[in-house]
Protein backbone atom coordinates (compact mmCIF):
# COMPACT_ATOMS: atom_id res chain seq x y z
CA UNK A 1 0.00 0.00 0.00
CA UNK A 2 0.99 3.62 -0.55
CA UNK A 3 3.00 5.31 2.20
CA UNK A 4 0.59 7.24 4.47
CA UNK A 5 2.62 10.42 3.96
CA UNK A 6 2.07 10.17 0.21
CA UNK A 7 -1.64 9.32 0.21
CA UNK A 8 -3.38 10.84 -2.75
CA UNK A 9 -6.78 10.07 -4.20
CA UNK A 10 -5.43 9.12 -7.65
CA UNK A 11 -2.96 6.62 -6.17
CA UNK A 12 -5.66 5.15 -3.92
CA UNK A 13 -7.96 4.87 -6.93
CA UNK A 14 -5.21 3.02 -8.78
CA UNK A 15 -4.85 0.56 -5.91
CA UNK A 16 -8.61 0.05 -5.84
CA UNK A 17 -8.61 -0.67 -9.57
CA UNK A 18 -5.84 -3.21 -8.95
CA UNK A 19 -7.99 -4.98 -6.35
CA UNK A 20 -10.95 -5.01 -8.72
CA UNK A 21 -8.84 -6.38 -11.57
CA UNK A 22 -7.36 -9.15 -9.39
CA UNK A 23 -10.82 -10.20 -8.21
CA UNK A 24 -12.34 -10.14 -11.72
CA UNK A 25 -9.46 -12.24 -13.04
CA UNK A 26 -10.36 -15.06 -10.65
CA UNK A 27 -14.11 -15.21 -11.39
CA UNK A 28 -15.05 -18.44 -13.20
CA UNK A 29 -16.34 -17.48 -16.68
CA UNK A 30 -18.22 -20.79 -17.02
CA UNK A 31 -20.35 -19.78 -14.03
CA UNK A 32 -21.20 -16.50 -15.75
CA UNK A 33 -22.11 -18.39 -18.95
CA UNK A 34 -24.46 -20.54 -16.86
CA UNK A 35 -26.02 -17.40 -15.37
CA UNK A 36 -26.62 -15.92 -18.83
CA UNK A 37 -28.28 -19.18 -19.96
CA UNK A 38 -30.51 -19.15 -16.85
CA UNK A 39 -31.61 -15.57 -17.58
CA UNK A 40 -32.33 -16.38 -21.23
CA UNK A 41 -34.60 -19.32 -20.43
CA UNK A 42 -36.40 -17.92 -17.38
CA UNK A 43 -39.99 -16.74 -17.89
CA UNK A 44 -39.33 -14.04 -15.28
CA UNK A 45 -36.35 -12.85 -13.27
CA UNK A 46 -36.53 -11.71 -9.64
CA UNK A 47 -33.64 -9.88 -8.01
CA UNK A 48 -33.07 -10.34 -4.29
CA UNK A 49 -30.52 -8.70 -2.02
CA UNK A 50 -30.15 -6.52 1.03
CA UNK A 51 -28.23 -3.32 1.65
CA UNK A 52 -25.83 -2.09 -0.99
CA UNK A 53 -26.02 -5.39 -2.89
CA UNK A 54 -29.78 -4.88 -3.12
CA UNK A 55 -29.26 -1.39 -4.52
CA UNK A 56 -26.91 -2.74 -7.18
CA UNK A 57 -29.45 -5.43 -8.05
CA UNK A 58 -31.96 -2.67 -8.79
CA UNK A 59 -29.63 -1.47 -11.56
CA UNK A 60 -29.44 -5.01 -13.00
CA UNK A 61 -33.21 -5.41 -12.78
CA UNK A 62 -33.74 -2.14 -14.65
CA UNK A 63 -31.33 -3.11 -17.41
CA UNK A 64 -32.92 -6.53 -17.82
CA UNK A 65 -36.24 -4.77 -18.38
CA UNK A 66 -34.58 -2.45 -20.92
CA UNK A 67 -33.48 -5.61 -22.74
CA UNK A 68 -37.06 -6.92 -22.82
CA UNK A 69 -36.85 -9.41 -19.97
CA UNK A 70 -39.62 -9.46 -17.39
CA UNK A 71 -37.64 -8.59 -14.25
CA UNK A 72 -38.71 -7.53 -10.75
CA UNK A 73 -37.17 -6.62 -7.44
CA UNK A 74 -38.38 -9.20 -4.93
CA UNK A 75 -40.67 -7.54 -2.42
CA UNK A 76 -41.01 -4.43 -4.59
CA UNK A 77 -44.17 -2.93 -5.98
CA UNK A 78 -45.32 -4.30 -8.34
CA UNK A 79 -43.99 -7.81 -7.93
CA UNK A 80 -45.97 -10.85 -9.05
CA UNK A 81 -45.65 -14.20 -7.31
CA UNK A 82 -42.64 -16.28 -8.25
CA UNK A 83 -43.37 -19.56 -10.04
CA UNK A 84 -41.64 -22.69 -11.28
CA UNK A 85 -38.84 -22.03 -13.81
CA UNK A 86 -38.56 -18.35 -12.82
CA UNK A 87 -35.07 -17.24 -11.85
CA UNK A 88 -34.11 -15.51 -8.62
CA UNK A 89 -30.79 -13.67 -8.82
CA UNK A 90 -29.35 -13.22 -5.34
CA UNK A 91 -26.40 -11.14 -4.17
CA UNK A 92 -24.98 -11.93 -0.75
CA UNK A 93 -21.30 -11.44 -0.05
CA UNK A 94 -21.50 -13.65 3.03
CA UNK A 95 -23.80 -16.16 1.33
CA UNK A 96 -25.95 -16.34 4.43
CA UNK A 97 -27.82 -13.03 4.85
CA UNK A 98 -30.78 -14.11 7.00
CA UNK A 99 -33.40 -11.76 5.55
CA UNK A 100 -32.42 -12.82 2.03
CA UNK A 101 -32.31 -16.54 2.92
CA UNK A 102 -35.85 -16.45 4.31
CA UNK A 103 -37.29 -14.88 1.14
CA UNK A 104 -35.18 -17.14 -1.07
CA UNK A 105 -36.60 -20.23 0.63
CA UNK A 106 -40.12 -19.13 -0.35
CA UNK A 107 -39.00 -18.89 -3.96
CA UNK A 108 -37.41 -22.31 -3.85
CA UNK A 109 -40.65 -23.83 -2.52
CA UNK A 110 -42.45 -22.29 -5.52
CA UNK A 111 -40.02 -24.07 -7.87
CA UNK A 112 -37.86 -21.11 -8.88
CA UNK A 113 -34.24 -21.57 -9.86
CA UNK A 114 -31.54 -19.58 -8.08
CA UNK A 115 -28.39 -17.81 -9.22
CA UNK A 116 -26.18 -16.61 -6.37
CA UNK A 117 -23.38 -14.05 -6.38
CA UNK A 118 -21.28 -14.55 -3.25
CA UNK A 119 -17.77 -14.27 -1.88
CA UNK A 120 -18.24 -17.41 0.20
CA UNK A 121 -16.00 -20.28 -0.87
CA UNK A 122 -17.58 -23.44 -2.31
CA UNK A 123 -18.35 -26.00 0.34
CA UNK A 124 -18.72 -23.39 3.06
CA UNK A 125 -22.10 -22.93 4.69
CA UNK A 126 -24.03 -20.82 2.19
CA UNK A 127 -27.34 -20.38 0.45
CA UNK A 128 -28.24 -23.16 -1.98
CA UNK A 129 -28.16 -22.17 -5.65
CA UNK A 130 -28.44 -23.75 -9.09
CA UNK A 131 -25.70 -21.41 -10.32
CA UNK A 132 -23.13 -19.81 -8.05
CA UNK A 133 -20.85 -17.02 -9.22
CA UNK A 134 -18.10 -16.71 -6.64
CA UNK A 135 -16.41 -13.33 -6.39
CA UNK A 136 -13.03 -13.58 -4.67
CA UNK A 137 -13.23 -10.68 -2.21
CA UNK A 138 -13.36 -10.29 1.56
CA UNK A 139 -17.04 -10.65 2.48
CA UNK A 140 -17.12 -10.19 6.25
CA UNK A 141 -14.99 -10.16 9.35
CA UNK A 142 -15.23 -13.94 9.71
CA UNK A 143 -14.62 -14.81 6.04
CA UNK A 144 -11.05 -13.51 5.66
CA UNK A 145 -9.71 -16.33 3.49
CA UNK A 146 -9.70 -13.82 0.60
CA UNK A 147 -7.20 -11.58 2.40
CA UNK A 148 -7.55 -7.92 3.19
CA UNK A 149 -8.84 -5.11 1.00
CA UNK A 150 -7.85 -1.47 1.14
CA UNK A 151 -11.57 -0.67 0.98
CA UNK A 152 -14.04 -0.94 3.85
CA UNK A 153 -16.27 -3.89 4.56
CA UNK A 154 -17.77 -5.51 1.41
CA UNK A 155 -16.96 -2.73 -1.06
CA UNK A 156 -14.71 -4.85 -3.29
CA UNK A 157 -17.39 -7.56 -3.57
CA UNK A 158 -19.99 -4.93 -4.51
CA UNK A 159 -17.78 -3.27 -7.12
CA UNK A 160 -16.92 -6.54 -8.83
CA UNK A 161 -20.55 -7.68 -8.62
CA UNK A 162 -21.72 -4.48 -10.34
CA UNK A 163 -19.13 -4.81 -13.13
CA UNK A 164 -20.06 -8.46 -13.72
CA UNK A 165 -23.74 -7.49 -13.95
CA UNK A 166 -22.90 -4.79 -16.50
CA UNK A 167 -20.90 -7.33 -18.52
CA UNK A 168 -23.82 -9.78 -18.41
CA UNK A 169 -26.14 -7.03 -19.67
CA UNK A 170 -23.72 -6.22 -22.52
CA UNK A 171 -23.50 -9.89 -23.50
CA UNK A 172 -27.30 -10.29 -23.45
CA UNK A 173 -27.67 -7.11 -25.52
CA UNK A 174 -25.31 -8.48 -28.16
CA UNK A 175 -26.84 -11.99 -28.14
CA UNK A 176 -30.35 -10.57 -28.55
CA UNK A 177 -29.23 -8.09 -31.22
CA UNK A 178 -30.78 -5.19 -29.33
CA UNK A 179 -29.67 -1.66 -30.15
CA UNK A 180 -29.63 1.43 -27.99
CA UNK A 181 -32.83 2.78 -29.60
CA UNK A 182 -34.78 -0.36 -28.72
CA UNK A 183 -33.52 -0.24 -25.13
CA UNK A 184 -34.41 3.46 -24.93
CA UNK A 185 -38.00 2.66 -25.93
CA UNK A 186 -38.27 0.59 -22.74
CA UNK A 187 -36.66 3.26 -20.58
CA UNK A 188 -38.83 5.17 -18.11
CA UNK A 189 -40.22 8.41 -19.52
CA UNK A 190 -41.86 9.72 -16.32
CA UNK A 191 -38.74 11.26 -14.87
Amino acid sequence: MTDLKQLEVPSLAGEILGEIHASLRDVNSADLDSLVAEIERAPRVFCLGAGRSGILLQALCMRLNHLGFEAYMAGGLPCPPVAARDLIIVASGSGETRSVSAVLEQGRRAGARVALFTARRAGARSMTADVTVRIPAPADLVNREQGQSLQPMRTLFEQVFFLLCEAVVCLLKIKKGIGEDEMAQRHANLE
